[in-house]
């Protein structure tokens, strides 16, 4: 295990893509001002620590000071800067591919 490394792609150009845990609320949900309220949570300092010190995720507010061994020892990387919901006007074409290619 000591000679395997971690490796971040395209480190010279965009930088690589991470992915996020996201959240959202309904139109019709029942509880929206609390929904709000979980979710400006989840974007807390508190909240995001808890992410990181819990699930092994890089903090999605900038400026999160963390102290995580297994994060730290994955090294720094340049994160792509492209917003991921942006991603999702590709999808239904990506599916035509997979399904074109026969992916399961």
């Amino acid at each position: 295990m000591e000679k395997i490394g971690v490796v971040w792609p395209d480190q010279q150009s965009y930088g690589a893509h991470i992915n996020v845990s996201g959240g959202g609320v309904l139109k019709h949900a029942p509880h929206k001002e609390a929904a709000l309220k979980f979710l400006e949570y989840l974007a807390s300092d508190q909240a995001q620590r808890y992410f990181a010190d819990g699930n092994n995720e890089w903090p999605v507010v900038v400026g999160i000071k963390i102290d995580n061994p297994a994060l730290a020892a994955l090294g720094k990387f340049k994160a792509d800067p492209l917003p991921v919901g942006s991603l999702a006007m590709y999808r239904a074409k990506a599916q035509i591919i997979f399904d074109q290619v026969g992916y399961r």
